[in-house]
Parts: C-alpha cells; sequence; structure tokens
C-alpha cells in the first residue's frame, strides 16, 4: 500500500507540474538541436556533392575543349559537316 504524502515535505502540484513541464522543454531543446545537426550533416553531404559535380563539369569543358571540332579551322568543320549532308536532290527546299 503506497504511503500517503506528508504535506510538509513533499513538493507542491504546482512544483510537479513546473517540473514535468521543464522536462518537456528540455526535450523539446535535445529534439531542435538533433534537428540542427542533421541539417548542418545534410548541407555538409550538398556542398560535397556540389565541389564533385563541379570538378566533373570542368573536366568535361576540357575534354570538349580538347575535341577534334575545338581546334579544326572553320573550314574543314564545314567539310566535316557537308559529308553528312543528304544528296542534292534529297535536301530539303533552301538548303
Amino acid at each position: 500500500m503506497p504511503r500517503a504524502r506528508s504535506p510538509f515535505l513533499a513538493p507542491s502540484d504546482a512544483a510537479l507540474e513546473f517540473g514535468r513541464q521543464y522536462a518537456v522543454v528540455l526535450q523539446r531543446w535535445a529534439d531542435l538541436f538533433a534537428a540542427a545537426s542533421a541539417l548542418v550533416e545534410a548541407n555538409v553531404r550538398l556542398g560535397e556533392l556540389a565541389a564533385d559535380a563541379a570538378v566533373e563539369f570542368d573536366a568535361w569543358l576540357q575534354r570538349a575543349r580538347e575535341a577534334p571540332f575545338a581546334w579544326a579551322s572553320p573550314e574543314a568543320f564545314q567539310r566535316f559537316m557537308e559529308s553528312f549532308a543528304a544528296p542534292a536532290g534529297k535536301r530539303p527546299p533552301g538548303g
């Protein structure tokens, strides 16, 4: 059988409610810091991916810069494109 609280030594109902509410506030702060930490980690990962994408894009630009059509003269490029053109009788009007 539980012992009855002594009103003299026991905390008041208001003090008990304050303690419960304080525990709720501390838990909410813990949740907030956990969410902020997860947000920082996600942003760091996003930054890493952006840096990787920039390196990959720069490499792609370098390869495109070194491609044959980049150093070929306009005349050589025109001849190259004409090799893919349709025969004279099969060209669309105006072409």
